[in-house]
């Protein structure tokens, strides 16, 4: 029995010598974040008692946020990496749970969200782009093999400056574009150091939720079971000084043929919430670098086309023209297949030098809307976390015209019709902007020695509007000659000026680890953001709407993250 037990054992030891041994590495980087924001007057509006119906919404602002975000790697060999990446209290504010996205807003008629869905234009929104106390952003794996890389799975995506692709992986990041992705990726190496990479991918949005587009309305737009996918490709050629690349594909989904998605309001009445159809939208995204000694030249440009369904109905102006037992007083639903048509592009230059100064300028376009309500999207803007100002294009700065009047079950009673809103979006659109900035690095080491750097530095931005903000014909929209048309007094662009923002910022790295940043804006407001406009109004059915000035505003905010 001894002898079988000891040939037994011998076996397994001799047998285990011939296994190679595996060797899993695993990686842990992240950071824990913590600021604190002061701010007043966000909606450039002081309270005016020559006014009735002011839009001074904003006072003073002051709250504190957090995240903890960790990516554990982990490397089984050199041919198998498996990514991911949580957040927790993703953003949260002090005292709150959760947290949600800012939405892309419209002039005067209020809040519009065009998140993932019904083929919009961006692919992540609802549910799955709000942040709660643990937020699961990415979960991919890498393959290397001989014909090139696959990256599998829930994955950052970031395209040249980050105008129209955005990871949001920079310090302070807060949104992030993530893709359910498949991805292959395969190199072409030349002679002289240069080398050509090609990739294709296939994209599926991720949400699962009901359309948050039609909360009021009670409607549901079915999820991506409706097959909304987007295919790409990219080339890029890459040199040490020189780089050139393209990022482009196509975006479908099969809809509803123009169905309209019906629902329910409080008193039992149908009312339409929105027309269901076809999305065929395409997109091509150029970036080039050049780059000389202390000097770095970038550029990106972006252009999207194509037809898109938002699925979209807007119950926001209950005119007291329209009777209150008519279906649908009041919505409006945008067509099952909308024209888009939108161009960006951002040009970057910065110089840095042995003697502690660097230098950078920013200039850029992005197309706005002046008839957000019309069938042809115009509008998309830079992703949130392209920054070029620590308040403007940044926060919802600024207020629309409030319209008042009778509505359609009160006639004789004044009600808020519409309005209220910021007259920009939180992205940057309909806004050609320039900025210049400096910062100078100190040499603080023998006063403060566990100080690893320190920059001190500030920026000057300025924008204009080439569209108007706020354009809407109400008689034009809804084929009814009795209703009023609203619109911006301005003529040119150089008098649709957003103002002048000035930031500075002291930042600093202490104990290797340690990322400090204290900043501070003010925005002096130009003629943009004053309430300035033309009110035609045949059936006489609102109020007027009378000018008031926009006021000054600020911001200041400190950072500390730990990194490691």
């Amino acid at each position: 029995m001894f002898r079988k037990f000891f040939g037994v054992g011998v076996f397994l030891f001799v047998f285990s010598l011939s296994i190679p041994a595996w060797t899993i590495d695993f990686g842990l980087k992240g950071y824990y974040r913590n600021r604190s924001v002061v701010a007043h007057d966000l909606d450039l509006q002081t309270h005016n008692n020559a006014i009735v119906h002011d839009n001074d919404r904003v006072g003073l602002l002051q709250f504190n946020q957090m995240r903890f975000r960790v990516g554990p790697q982990i490397k089984i060999n050199d041919n198998l990496s498996i990514f991911s990446e949580v957040d927790f209290l993703d953003n949260i504010v002090f005292g709150s749970k959760a947290n949600k996205n800012l939405q892309i807003l419209s002039p005067v008629v209020g809040t519009l969200t065009l998140p993932s869905g019904a083929g919009t234009l961006g692919e992540i929104g609802g549910t799955a782009g709000e942040n709660g106390s643990i937020n699961v952003r990415a979960a991919y794996m890498e393959i290397l093999t001989p014909i090139g890389k696959f990256k599998l799975g829930r994955q950052p995506s970031h395209w040249g400056l980050g105008i129209f692709q955005n990871d949001g992986e920079e310090r302070q990041g807060d949104f992030g574009d993530l893709e359910d992705r498949i991805m292959y990726l395969t190199q072409l190496p030349f002679n002289d150091g240069s080398a050509l990479t090609l990739g294709a991918l296939w994209d599926i949005p991720f949400e699962a939720q009901f359309d948050p587009r039609q909360e009021g309305l009670g409607g549901i737009i079915r999820d991506n079971g409706q097959d909304l996918q987007q295919v790409g490709i990219v080339a890029y050629y890459d040199q040490p000084d020189f780089s050139v690349g393209t990022f482009s594909g196509l975006r479908y989904r099969s809809g509803g043929s123009g169905t309209t998605m019906t629902a329910t309001d409080a008193k039992g009445n149908v009312v339409a919430s929105g027309v269901d159809g076809s999305t065929l939208m395409y997109f091509g995204d150029i970036y080039s670098r050049y780059s000389r000694d202390e000097y770095t030249f970038q550029f990106e440009g972006a252009y999207l086309g194509g037809k898109i369904s938002t699925g979209l109905a807007i119950d926001a102006i209950p005119f007291s023209s329209f009777s209150s037992s008519s279906t649908g007083a009041g919505i409006i639903d945008l067509p099952a297949k909308q024209s888009v048509q939108v161009f960006m592009a951002a040009f970057e230059a910065a110089g840095i030098y042995d003697w502690g100064g660097e230098w950078n300028f920013k200039s850029g376009y992005a197309s706005g809307d002046s008839a957000p309500l019309s069938s042809k999207v115009t509008q998309y803007g830079f992703r949130p976390d392209y920054r070029i100002a620590l308040m403007m294009f940044y926060n919802p700065l600024g207020t629309s015209p409030s319209m008042y009047g009778g509505t359609a079950t009160n006639p004789s009673v004044t009600s808020k019709l519409t309005g209220g809103g910021p007259i920009t979006a939180n992205f940057i659109n309909n806004a050609l902007y320039v900025t210049a900035g400096y910062k100078h690095s100190l040499d603080v080491k023998d006063a403060i020695p566990q100080a690893d750097w320190l920059k001190v530095g500030g920026t000057v931005i300025t924008a204009w509007a080439p569209k108007k903000n706020v354009n809407l014909s109400f008689s034009e929209l809804l084929n009814n000659t009795n209703l009023p048309t609203v619109s911006e007094t301005s003529t040119s662009m150089f008098q649709r000026w957003y103002g002048l923002e000035v930031d500075a910022i002291a930042e600093a790295l202490f104990y290797h680890n340690l990322y400090t940043a204290l900043e501070f804006g003010v925005l002096l407001p130009g003629r943009e953001y004053n309430i300035d406009v033309d009110v035609t109004d045949p059936g006489n059915i609102i109020d007027p709407i009378p000018s008031d000035k926009a006021s000054m505003a600020f911001e200041g905010r400190f950072t500390a993250m730990i990194e490691f």
